[in-house]
């Protein structure tokens, strides 16, 4: 390998790392701010908020990845041939192929076997936990963490606490309206409570209190003294969903599910089974094709003076048509599974008309010759 092969790949994969993590960083910011009301809402700590949302950092790299691959390629192509760097390589006798074209497939194979892994074992890994967090989250019923001193917390729309000093699960002077019964709303008064949490049973245990109900068919309240009180906090909880869609399974179970059924035979749950366990090993395959792909921007401007204003927007929008078509692609075959092989089919054919222009440029030429000179 040729040192301008090493500089060339040290300068993309550097580019490469640097964008991939802008932009992740960007979505994962905004999916952060988008499931904010986990904070709000449903009643968790800022611990189990952070370690959901870095669960969706896998499925955001499947996103970016791509896109920063192509661009760091298509930018680094035109960096270099704008400084001049080809035209001394180009004039010793060089050709693209032995330049820009192995290590820029040394590259992207790189990716794609990464790629893989992430889309084959790490996406599916992190959904799933994703979705386990869920269920817990929703059916954890109220938790001790958000409640704030002198201040009126509503968990859920049945429950509204106040509490005056708290240290840890310890609470001293506390209020609590309980809309859980309509007809007959409840407030509990006490000098102390804690929370326990015992396996499934969660409750709040007042001491030194009373509780005073309202009956709203007589307007009358009565009240009642305790020492101790324990107010279960279950009948708060919510009911959370244990179906699983196709994209939080793992890969091994997919193929347990699909293992000696018919492909005409399978039912809605299973054909998204079967689209999604094909869909991860497709979409690596249009890894390759967009980082070859900016390799045509030599063949329509390979002096530096040329302006890549045109080229470059062509490019970019067949990478933008490439999306469009994979995502397509993927949906379809969601409803008819006949079409997996042509889902193979697709970035393999694109990949290897890419490959033809490289090696054979003159219809790119011809092409140059009618459309960006006149």
């Amino acid at each position: 390998m040729s040192k301008f092969n090493i500089y060339l790949i040290k300068e993309i994969l550097i580019s490469f790392l640097l964008l991939t993590t802008l932009l992740t960083g960007i979505l994962w910011l905004g999916q952060g701010l988008r499931h904010i009301d986990l904070l709000t809402n449903d009643n968790i700590s800022f611990t189990s908020y952070l370690s959901y949302i870095v669960m969706l950092i896998p499925k955001i790299t499947t996103l970016t990845i791509p896109i920063s691959l192509f661009l760091t390629v298509l930018i680094s192509l035109n960096r270099i041939r704008t400084d001049s760097e080809l035209l001394i390589l180009w004039a010793s006798g060089e050709s693209n192929i032995s330049l820009l074209l192995r290590p820029i497939l040394l590259i992207s194979i790189s990716i794609f076997f990464i790629y893989l892994i992430i889309t084959i074992v790490v996406t599916p890994y992190s959904l799933n936990e994703i979705r386990q967090k869920i269920i817990e989250i929703r059916s954890s019923g109220i938790n001790s963490s958000i409640l704030q001193e002198r201040k009126f917390i509503s968990p859920t729309d049945q429950l509204t606490i106040f509490i005056q000093q708290r240290d840890g699960n310890e609470i001293e002077n506390l209020l609590i309206h309980d809309l859980k019964n309509n007809k007959k709303p409840q407030t509990y008064i006490a000098q102390k409570g804690k929370f326990i949490s015992d396996d499934n049973i969660k409750l709040l245990r007042l001491f030194n209190g009373n509780i005073q109900i309202f009956d709203k068919s007589e307007q009358r309240i009565s009240e009642i003294e305790f020492d101790t009180y324990d107010l279960d906090l279950s009948p708060y909880s919510k009911v959370e969903s244990n179906h699983r869609y196709s994209d939080e399974l793992f890969t091994l179970e997919i193929y347990n599910n699909l293992r000696g059924k018919l492909l005409g035979k399978f039912n809605n749950y299973e054909k998204e089974q079967f689209a999604e366990i094909n869909n991860r090993i497709i979409s690596p395959l249009y890894i390759i094709c967009l980082s070859i792909l900016p390799l045509l921007l030599l063949n329509y401007t390979k002096s530096p003076n040329s302006s890549s204003i045109v080229p470059i927007s062509l490019i970019s929008l067949i990478a933008l048509l490439i999306k469009i078509l994979e995502i397509s692609l993927a949906n379809l075959l969601i409803e008819n599974n006949n079409l997996v092989y042509l889902n193979y089919f697709t970035p393999l054919f694109i990949l290897i008309i890419f490959l033809l222009i490289i090696y054979f440029d003159k219809p790119i030429f011809i092409l140059k010759r009618y459309v960006f000179k006149n």
